[in-house]
């Protein structure tokens, strides 16, 4: 038998196995079908979970947006909206109020308001909450869009969700819930410009004409292709660094088709109802809002986000997505310094560099962030694709080492930050994510009824409740859209048309009774209605009770109503015939059952406010029954300790020492550093018998 020519070569160079290495030499160990089939398992999940982690990071934002109507500024959109309905025509001077009906009015949001009212004319408040929590998705979605043009799905995701936690402060139904739409809209046609030798941007034209009608915040959207317009003329000095310049620079039709859509998006604006003053407007507002007015400062929303204001989890997330963020900026500018080494300005995915313009975008808005609370989410919701791209760009200077590293934590984190998504989706359903912020909020539909004098306005109504009124700015926003009495509001939200001088005049009455009388006479006010829960009102309230003037006709968990004795004597009369049979509905709302699966936001905070008024006006025996009934709950332990020590107090008062004791006692296991209450327990048990000194 002869041997075949390939046969002899293998034979001639086969080597016996003694001759390659040992570590050749040994078999791969083959794994068992079981752990294969549980690393196929494991890497199907990681790969499932990571693409299906930007879609959880916009449920979470879409459950933080799907909540009952809470905010006071809504109603005076609807009443504008109403109004502008009812007569066909935009106002311009207030139509809302007694107080300044000559102020120039300049309702730039007056085509928000015409389609709110007409959707809450369909749906009423059940269908605006839906349109703003998918308005507000619509948003979210559109900023992971943004996100993904330069991250992954795990950093897109997480840099995502740190902006839903700082902006679902704003969740509001303002006209916010479409000036974030189109911002987004905005940064993504410029973001893109680059790759498609702009032929999307003649959208800024119409963008810019809805925005202008919609929002003030029209400004942002300007300052940003501004800012567009800078970069690009920027990127031709030589004496910036080579690296900025190549981030900076778009191909000559592109720049060509930038200044040509800029330009329009400009002079858009002006076909607004109010032509330049309206283009102006925003401008003169922002001067009006001047953060050194003490005013100002009076509300929550125009604090400074570091002032250590009324802490939640937005403003931690808020101070610290800020210095991360300067730090990533600062850190990309100097990455960027030299160009990348492989792609054109045009490529279809160029590599990441520095651009000019998102650098002035982002200073912009840090800047405004800083002055006011109200600006974290537009921080939040522009600024956040500018970090995600410096983030890009100082990943691809990486090591290889390092990206590799990268990409192993990211699989690993995936699965963790689903199950993390999960969790706050479920916490925002049950309120717990409310509860332990400490906000009057609640997940669902409808109206957080606490939050408004619905149930004042209507009593108002009923009685017959003479004008003209003087109310709370809190409570004016609702009052606009439900008269309590004829004639108008004293104020409301709108600060465009109460002007600074106005709003200090009305903020200097709070501390200063004298003062505020010479304004109830002023304006000559028959009815005073005040929203409560806030404790600068108090001294308001306890003046009133003092003055004989004056006669409390009605009050619940959310207001306090007045009248003036002098020539309202049969109102009053009617008044008190009512008020009776309110005091019972106001009873059963507050005895009505709450959802089993839900914390009860609203129903504490309602008992809570009620039980300090009524200490106030001097019904403690009922105060002590509503704070008995917050009991009830699971409370925070804070607020467990107030109540239990206000319940210890008045029962200590009234010689019931062993009750007295089991509430204060409870209160010092749950805040054992408390030694002013440990001092009132050990007084309680030196003046009771014998055994209590045990």
């Amino acid at each position: 038998m002869g041997i075949g020519q390939g046969q002899r070569d293998r034979w001639l160079t086969h080597k016996p196995r003694s001759f390659y290495p040992a570590s050749v030499q040994k078999k791969k160990r083959k794994k068992p079908a079981r752990e294969a089939r549980t690393d196929t398992i494991l890497s199907g999940l990681c790969g499932a979970s990571r693409r299906l982690l930007p879609m959880a990071a916009v449920l979470v934002g879409a459950a933080l947006a799907l909540r009952r109507l809470d905010d006071f500024d809504t109603w005076w959109h609807l009443a504008s909206g109403r109004w502008i309905v009812d007569h066909l025509t935009i106002p311009a001077t207030d139509t809302l109020s007694f107080t300044v009906p000559d102020h120039p009015w300049i309702n730039l949001q007056w085509l928000f308001d015409v389609a709110l009212y007409l959707l809450h004319g369909i749906g009423g408040a059940d269908l605006l909450v839906i349109t703003s929590a998918a308005a507000f998705t619509a948003a979210l979605w559109l900023l992971m869009r943004n996100l993904r043009q330069r991250l992954d799905e795990v950093s897109a995701s997480m840099l995502c969700l740190w902006a839903i936690l700082i902006a679902e402060e704003r969740f509001l139904i303002r006209p916010e819930m479409v000036s974030f739409i189109l911002l987004e809209v905005v940064l993504w046609l410029l973001l893109n410009a680059r790759r498609n030798e702009g032929r999307t941007l003649w959208l800024l034209v119409p963008v810019m004409l809805l925005w202008v009608n919609c929002h003030s915040l029209f400004i942002i959207g300007l300052f940003c292709i501004g800012c567009a317009v800078a970069g690009a003329f920027a990127a031709r000095l030589p004496m910036l660094p080579a690296g900025w310049r190549e981030g900076s620079r778009l191909g000559p039709e592109a720049t060509r088709r930038l200044l040509v859509s800029a330009g329009a998006a400009a002079l858009v604006t002006l076909l607004n109802p109010y032509f330049l003053d309206g283009s102006l407007f925003p401008l003169k507002l922002m001067s009006r809002f001047d953060v050194s007015n003490e005013a100002f400062q009076t509300i929550g929303e125009f604090r400074r986000p570091f002032s250590g204001y009324f802490p939640t989890f937005s403003i931690g997330a808020y101070q610290a997505l800020f210095f991360l963020s300067m730090g990533a900026v600062c850190l990309a500018a100097v990455a960027g310094l030299r160009p990348p080494k492989q792609g054109t300005s045009t490529a279809e995915a160029s590599p990441p560099s520095f651009n000019l313009a998102w650098a002035m975008i982002f200073a912009g808005l840090a800047y405004l962030s800083l002055l006011a609370r109200r600006n974290m989410a537009l921080f939040a919701f522009g600024a956040t694709p500018i970090v995600g791209a410096c983030l890009a760009l100082i990943g691809s200077r990486a090591t290889r080492r390092m990206k590799g590293l990268y990409r192993k934590v990211a699989a690993a984190a995936s699965p963790t930050l689903i199950a993390a998504c999960i969790a706050l989706i479920g916490a925002v359903a049950t309120n717990a994510y409310y509860w332990r912020d400490g906000t009057t909020r609640e997940f669902g539909l409808g109206i957080l009824d606490v939050n408004f004098p619905i149930r004042a306005a209507a009593f108002s109504r009923q009685a017959g409740l003479p004008p003209r009124l003087y109310n709370d700015l809190t409570a004016g926003g609702y009052l606009t859209w439900e008269p309590p009495v004829k004639g108008g509001v004293f104020i409301d939200g709108r600060l465009e048309v109460y002007d600074a001088e106005f709003f200090r005049y009305y903020v200097s009455a709070f501390n200063n009774p004298r003062l505020w009388r010479q304004q109830l006479d002023k304006y000559g006010i028959n009815t005073v209605l005040l929203f409560h829960r806030w404790r600068n009102r108090h001294p308001m309230i306890r003046a009133l009770l003092l003055d004989p003037a004056w006669t409390l006709v009605y009050h619940d968990e959310v207001a306090v109503i007045f009248v003036r004795n002098r020539g309202n004597e049969a109102s009053i009369d009617r008044a008190r015939a009512l008020y009776p049979a309110w005091r019972e509905k106001i009873s059963e709302a507050l005895d009505s059952p709450t959802s089993p699966w839900q914390r009860p936001v609203g129903r504490v905070k309602a008992l809570s406010s009620y039980a300090s008024l009524l200490f106030l006006i001097g019904e403690t025996g009922s105060a002590i029954e509503l704070e008995q009934r917050l009991l009830d709950f699971p409370l925070p332990a804070a607020q467990e300790v107030r109540a239990r020590i206000i319940i210890g107090s008045y029962l200590a008062g009234r010689g019931e020492l062993r009750q007295a004791l089991a509430h204060l006692e409870q209160a010092a296991r749950l805040d054992p550093s408390n030694r002013p209450l440990r001092k009132m327990i050990r007084s309680i048990r030196n003046a009771g018998p014998a055994d209590f000194r045990k």
